[in-house]
């Protein structure tokens, strides 16, 4: 699709795209925190799309920027450090034109292809390229800037007392500026009853947890479900969704005929959808379980507010569209409660000030807990569900490859050695959790509460470093700073270890709040969740040596495990 050209001696055109600019500032700064009001609005008949249905930033006109603004934008890359890093980003993101002002991340990058970029750059243009620093800094120039100038300090990280200081979070006041609701996002209409429920609309169902959801969803109940999915079309968006599942063992052919894409993008108002294919959606849909996120730990607050914030209001406006009201399950997380020392008991419906919630995901997370909470106090009813680590199914031992807890099993697998790290791990089987949420949701008798999900028990990290251990593998257990110092050095050649890309997460003292809080042992109190489920059969696996020998076993079969050393060296067990 290409944008037709602007008519810039058009008078009447000019008036009205001035007007409208206006209004839309208006609008936003009527219906949002100041934090979320773009600086700037350009005005198009449309947006160009790419195959897979994501926005061509090539061909947006970069032209209808103002000032000096617009004359940085189209500064083409120097000759020297600059090209080299655009050659490699088009081979990266697939991409044609590159300014040198460019954000990574703003042209489709994530974290894992970070790290790729990283160790690519490393390797082209001989540099000890920090992580940590392009993270921080991701705009071609400034990588340019850090690489040129390899004295220049990176900043270092906090000191252990004061490390509530966090580079990918956001002040405690600024989370509860961003959870507001605006004044257009309230029940006008009944709420569909769970008995009446045809159709349901699944946000996040491409990725791990979605494909599992999604396979609860359809043995429990009828329904038809329509998952909101990015793609050139709704064939190519289904064929994503039933990708996941087949990976996963999960797909099914007899399921075809309730499985539909709706060909959009959560962080867009409107989920990106044509009115009337917006309004088509909303009229037939009767709930919504709201899975769709950025997991990532390693960005910062901003990089995910558009997704995991602004794309949860979109959840909760969609819910109010259509004539009718539409509860809305929404997945939150266990992260969501503060890092404090001690043993501190979290109850499921009290949700705790943001104080103490550190990193951008986790901050995420608890700003959309909180604007449920506040949906259901204007009529929209709804229930949140709050996994810990979603770890690998329970029943077949199938896992996905991105998860923090994985890369780190892997990563010190890699480094033959396990930094000592006095925190709990909640694991909550995938395949748990997703029964739990769909029977929960199906039932249509939870509104308005919160329901905890953690694993049957907290597992220590040592202790699940001691399982691996006991499965075979030689980890040596290492002082954090000794660990560090030998991660850093394998990382440095190039991609050598599955934790390089999470290298901005293990400050110098001790690995970032981000990952947990030594010393902490909370308890989340689950008795809602115990209580609705009581009789089902839905409960987590025992996190012991079984569970943790069928994850490997996944992993070996799927290649991202090596076979234990004993086995290589054919020792015993």
């Amino acid at each position: 699709m290409s944008t037709p050209p602007r008519t810039s001696t058009d008078p009447a055109r000019l008036q009205a795209e001035n007007w409208l600019r206006g209004e839309l500032r208006g609008y936003a700064l009527d219906r949002l925190p100041a934090v979320m009001v773009p600086g700037r609005f350009v005005v198009l008949p449309a947006l160009p799309t790419l195959p897979n249905g994501k926005t061509d930033r090539r061909a947006l006109p970069v032209d209808e920027l103002d000032g000096p603004a617009a004359e940085a934008e189209l500064e083409a890359p120097a000759d020297g450090t600059e090209q080299v890093l655009a050659d490699i980003w088009r081979d990266l993101l697939g991409v044609g034109a590159i300014w040198r002002t460019a954000d990574f991340f703003e042209l489709g990058g994530d974290s894992l292809s970070m790290a790729r970029m990283v160790a690519t750059a490393r390797r082209r243009l001989d540099t000890e390229l920090d992580l940590r620093a392009v993270l921080a800094a991701p705009r071609l120039d400034r990588i340019a800037a850090l690489v040129d100038a390899p004295g220049v300090a990176v900043p270092a990280p906090a000191a252990p007392a004061a490390r509530t200081a966090n580079p990918r979070s956001v002040a405690a006041a600024e989370l509860r500026a961003a959870a507001v609701l605006p004044a257009d996002v309230r029940a006008g209409a009944p709420v569909v009853p769970a008995a009446e429920v045809r159709r349901v609309l699944v946000t996040g169902g491409t990725g791990y947890t979605g494909a599992h959801l999604i396979r609860e969803l359809l043995d429990r109940s009828d329904a038809e479900l329509v998952v909101l999915v990015r793609a050139a079309d709704e064939a190519a968006g289904l064929r994503r969704v039933q990708d996941a599942m087949r990976r996963y063992g999960l797909h099914r052919p007899a399921d075809a005929g309730r499985l539909r894409a709706a060909v959009g993008d959560l962080a867009l108002p409107g989920f990106g959808l044509a009115p009337r294919d917006y309004h088509r959606l909303a009229r037939t849909v009767g709930m919504v379980v709201h899975n769709g996120a950025w997991s990532s730990y390693a960005l910062p607050f901003r990089r995910l507010l558009p997704v995991n914030v602004l794309g949860t209001l979109e959840v909760l406006r969609f819910a109010t569209a259509g004539g009718a009201t539409k509860p809305v399950h929404y997945v939150s997380s266990l992260a969501v409660y503060p890092g404090v020392a001690g043993a501190p008991v979290w109850l499921e419906d009290e949700l705790p000030e943001p104080d103490g919630v550190v990193g951008g995901y986790r901050q995420t997370k608890w700003v959309g807990d909180r604007m449920m909470r506040l949906a259901t106090e204007r009529g929209i009813p709804t229930t949140v569900y709050r996994p810990g680590q979603i770890a690998g199914s329970q029943r077949s031992g199938a896992c996905a490859e991105d998860t923090f807890l994985n890369a780190a099993t892997k990563g010190c697998i890699q480094l033959g050695a396990a930094l000592d790290f006095d925190v709990s791990l909640e694991i909550t089987p995938v395949d748990y959790a997703c029964a739990a949420v769909a029977e929960l949701a199906l039932s249509g008798a939870h509104a308005g509460r919160s329901f905890n999900l953690p694993g049957a028990r907290p597992l220590p990290w040592n202790d699940w470093v001691d399982q691996l251990r006991a499965l075979g593998y030689r980890l040596e257990r290492r002082d954090y700073r000794g660990w560090l110092a030998d991660l850093r050095d394998q990382c440095a050649g190039g991609p050598g270890n599955e934790l390089d890309r999470f290298l901005p997460l293990f400050d110098e003292s001790a690995p970032s709040l981000d990952l947990g809080y030594e010393g902490s042992a909370p308890r989340f109190d689950d008795t809602n969740t115990r209580t609705a489920l009581a009789g089902t059969g839905i409960a987590p696996a025992e996190p012991d040596l079984a569970l943790v020998g069928r994850y490997v076993e996944w992993f070996r079969a799927s290649g991202f495990l090596p076979a234990p050393a004993a086995e290589l060296t054919g020792g015993t067990r």
